[in-house]
């Protein structure tokens, strides 16, 4: 019996004392690695997104007497020797998301380029002016992104445009001056298919109209292809019939401006190529070509190359070319245009920037003003800034 009892404890013994190594001894495993904490989720979207900016400029005529006559073919730009006032624009704006899928945009634009960009406008010069751009937008619930927008948006046509605040250039190429629209009035989709390729519908009142000149509607479609990360092609065209016989209060007829009047059905196309080569270098091309019937046609280009030095210099070197064999664009008999422009550009801040632009400009015919009269040749320059809220 006294056997038995020793046996026993000394076996309880041993197991205790395995128990107490056991617990001594740290795990052979690996304990689990704990899961990441929850990504931030994206801050909503505000209310309502305020910007605009102020553009002033001084301009001198190498050919004329300051202040004596405007730098005609131009189109922001066509004062000289006073200092002036362009334009002052406020946008406002709400992206639409998924969860509110309505959205707005509104530019407000006053100033002589208000006036500029109304000069043909079949309701009148002053009656809708003030607002350069007023639509809104829906994000419609597709499985690729798709958006509409209805209202008055800056035409899709071409590369340069009318805000300063995105323009390589101070002044803008005789091809977006008389061969491309401004804006239109109407529906616009846009369609991202996939990473590379965008599709654009679009159906407009008319070039440069928010009242229709005439009882059709124009019709648009274009697409833009990325091929790599860094070079991008966009392809656009419309057709339709433009103009009407009853004269605007430039003097001639429609929105997009004829000079005789009656109706006619208008191609434009419209190729812009971007190779932004690196962080500093960019290279664009703009073509456009258009012809209406039993009026005539027109062809114009650009090339650019603007390279951003650092924060705050910046280069860009064009020459545009715009052909208008019948006198329907620029309005003064057939007309071969060239211009060659060097734009040196200083950013202060991100609310100030300066913009000296030496240009010259060259015609097959005398066109040009001058002290002289007309003449074949003419050189500018000069000196603005673009102040951004």
């Amino acid at each position: 019996m006294e056997v038995r009892v020793v046996r026993v404890s000394a076996v309880l013994t041993f197991a205790a004392f395995a128990s107490l190594l056991a617990a001594q001894t740290p795990p052979t495993t690996t304990p689990q690695t704990p899961p990441p904490a929850p990504a931030p989720a994206p801050p909503p979207p505000k209310p309502f997104d305020v910007s605009g900016y102020a553009d002033l400029y001084f301009q001198h005529d190498f050919g004329q007497t300051r202040g004596s006559g405007s730098v005609n073919g131009r189109w922001y730009d066509t004062s000289q020797g006073v200092y002036k006032l362009s334009a002052v624009q406020v946008d406002i704006s709400r992206t639409p998301v998924s969860k509110t899928p309505f959205g707005f945009f509104v530019s407000l634009l006053a100033g002589p380029n208000a006036t500029t960009l109304a000069s043909t406008e079949p309701g009148g010069i002053n009656t809708y002016k003030d607002f350069a751009q007023a639509y809104v937008t829906y994000l419609a619930p597709t499985k690729f992104p798709l958006t509409l927008d209805f209202g008055k948006w800056y035409a899709f046509v071409g590369y340069e445009g009318l805000d300063s605040r995105t323009q390589d250039n101070y002044s803008r190429s005789f091809t977006f001056t008389s061969l491309e629209p401004d804006y239109m009035v109407g529906l616009r989709t846009t369609a991202t298919f996939t990473s590379k390729l965008t599709g654009y519908g679009y159906l407009y009142q008319g070039y440069n109209e928010v009242k229709n000149s005439n009882s059709t509607i124009m019709e648009g479609l274009g697409a833009a292809y990325a091929f790599t990360d860094k070079l991008t092609a966009t392809l656009q065209g419309y057709y339709g019939k433009e103009s009407n016989s009853v004269m605007n209060q430039s003097g001639t007829f429609g929105g997009i401006g004829f000079p005789t009047p009656g109706e006619s059905w208008v191609t434009q196309g419209n190729l812009v190529i971007v190779y932004q080569k690196n962080s500093k270098d960019k290279f664009a091309f703009d073509g456009t070509q258009a012809r209406a019937v039993r009026k005539g046609s027109w062809i114009g280009g650009a090339v650019y190359y603007r390279r951003q030095q650092d924060s705050h210099n910046a280069f860009c070197f064009r020459i545009d070319r715009a052909y208008d064999p019948n006198g329907i664009r620029f309005n003064d008999g057939e007309l071969l245009l060239h211009s060659f422009t060097a734009t040196y550009d200083y950013t202060i801040n991100k609310n100030l920037t300066l913009r000296f632009e030496l240009r010259h400009d060259i015609s097959d015919n005398p066109f040009f003003n001058s002290d002289s009269g007309p003449t074949t040749q003419r050189t500018t320059l000069t000196f603005a800034q673009i102040l951004k809220f």
